[in-house]
């Protein structure tokens, strides 16, 4: 068993090239510029022969030995050597086939080399060939080591007007680097679950000392070359604090007028920022003002569903997948969740988690009112499967499984589940503050419109729907105050 080459790292290394790279790694185990060992290319000649699954009884390194060398006893230390030769070419082959910045190292030869009329043609060339993209971190630094290779040019040839002229424009690039950094690290610093220590984290000392209102106003006023770009970066970063509709507005407006934003390999940060708004938002508003921003969160996602996960540019990613069919959910928009459910579960599903799609159906069959076909979907689910402090669906399913009983008419059953879920959430440790806070404000609610429906008090409706009305957004919460207000409805028509 040990002579088995299925788990080693040039194994791991082969399994991850395309059959294109594959054909390309040939020619450079065969270029003697890269290797001069016939050994390991004979040896490579024979293990590519097991591409894709590299596995087989014939797969060890023992017959492969044999196959480079007939008649010799099997040496471990050579063949290790000649392993080890073909994971350093491989390796090689990554190294020359992951560099974004083989064009500005081209510079930076020519220019070290003094070849000052080859440097200047290729400068041109970049100059001409490239619009560096800069809401993409990789080019923005191709733009910075491009401006500086052209300024070191000019303090290589004595012409120091121009090369300080250079410099300042570098400085713009380097700024922009900084802001792009700055607007995903001051993000961060907001997240919940990252207990950051602020005396060892730069980004908190940042957007204490930096006076970004005052940057902004004199970027804004100043000739600089890439003055609005860089005037985004300082929005982005200020709405993470300032949570302000203005620069929400001006923030939004700048990104749908600029087309390199949609051509970014990674979602653009911005939209990030946008959503990051509408959130912290939606927890303060209510009535009309409320559908305006779920609406608003909705165009964002449906931009960034068209963009990067419709186009296979970025395959769809779990939180974003979810945040998709609960924006159709909470805009009614029942057509877009269905898309979103079938167009990407089967890429969810790669990911081994067959529970996903059994309860975002379930959730989508409820809205349509079609409950015991939900109940069935819900099914599925066994309470022994999904634990409280672990599983993020745990919360999701247990409100839509109160919402069901509800509206199936198991009022008694109802209230069972919901003394139960009490006693478990008591006894939970590892719980999120956030999600036992919504749990709590849920089932106490639940349990007493289910008290009402069983024992009808009116006057205890009333002070019931005044209180989630006054309660921050919370899952299940919309649904409760409809709950409230169709029973006021019935009641009303019995009295008449």
């Amino acid at each position: 068993m040990n002579g088995y080459l299925k788990d080693s790292h040039l194994v791991k290394i082969l399994c991850t090239f395309t059959k294109p790279e594959l054909r390309s790694f040939g020619r450079l185990v065969n270029s003697p510029y890269f290797n001069t060992s016939s050994q390991t290319t004979l040896l490579y000649g024979e293990i590519k022969k097991f591409y894709p699954r590299f596995a087989g009884a014939e797969f060890t390194r023992e017959k492969l030995f044999a196959k480079i060398y007939p008649g010799k006893k099997f040496s471990k230390d050579l063949m290790n050597r000649l392993v080890s030769n073909l994971i350093a070419l491989a390796e090689e082959f990554i190294l020359l086939n992951s560099n974004p910045y083989r064009k500005q190292n081209l510079l930076l030869g020519l220019r070290k080399r003094k070849l000052h009329s080859l440097f200047l043609s290729e400068y041109s060339k970049i100059q001409k060939k490239n619009k560096f993209n800069l809401f993409a971190a990789e080019e923005i630094q191709q733009q910075i080591l491009t401006e500086e290779e052209y300024g070191d040019y000019f303090l290589d040839t004595d012409k120091y007007r121009m090369w300080d002229i250079q410099t300042d424009l570098s400085m713009e690039y380097h700024l922009i680097r900084f802001l792009y950094k700055a607007a995903q690290v001051f993000r961060q610093k907001t997240f919940l679950n990252t207990n950051k220590d602020s005396r060892t984290n730069v980004a908190y000392h940042l957007e204490t000392a930096l006076d970004l209102t005052g940057l902004l106003e004199q970027v804004r006023g100043s000739d600089i070359k890439n003055k609005e770009i860089i005037s985004h970066y300082i929005s982005l970063v200020m709405l993470n604090s300032a949570k302000d509709k203005k620069l929400y507005e001006e923030i939004k407006k700048y990104i749908s007028g600029n087309p390199l934003i949609n051509e970014t390999k990674d979602i653009y940060i911005g939209y990030i920022y946008l959503l990051d708004f509408l959130s912290h938002t939606l927890k303060l508003v209510k009535g009309d003002e409320r559908i305006y921003y779920l609406n608003e969160k909705k165009i964002i996602y449906k931009e960034i569903e068209r963009v990067y996960f419709a186009t296979g540019r970025i395959k769809m990613l779990f939180a974003f997948f979810r945040n998709f069919i609960l924006s159709g959910i909470n805009t009614h928009d029942l057509e877009w969740c269905e898309y979103v459910l079938n167009k990407y579960l089967p890429q969810i599903l790669e990911k081994g988690n067959e529970s996903v799609g059994k309860y975002y159906e379930a959730l989508i069959l409820f809205h349509k009112g079609r409950y015991s076909e939900s109940m069935d979907k819900l099914s599925f689910f066994k309470s022994d499967k999904f634990v409280m402090d672990k599983d993020v669906h745990f919360y999701d399913i247990r409100i839509l499984r109160f919402m069901l009983y509800y509206e199936l008419n198991f009022h008694e059953e109802a209230l069972s589940l919901a003394e139960t879920f009490m006693y478990q959430l008591k006894k939970s440790r590892n719980m999120p503050a956030s999600h036992r806070s919504s749990a709590e404000s849920f089932i106490k609610n639940y349990k007493k419109i289910i008290l009402y429906v069983l024992n009808n008090d009116k006057d205890s409706l009333k002070v019931l729907a005044e209180k989630i009305d006054a309660e921050r957004s919370y899952s299940g919460r919309e649904w409760l105050l409809n709950k409230t207000k169709e029973i006021s409805e019935e009641n009303k028509k019995g009295a008449n």
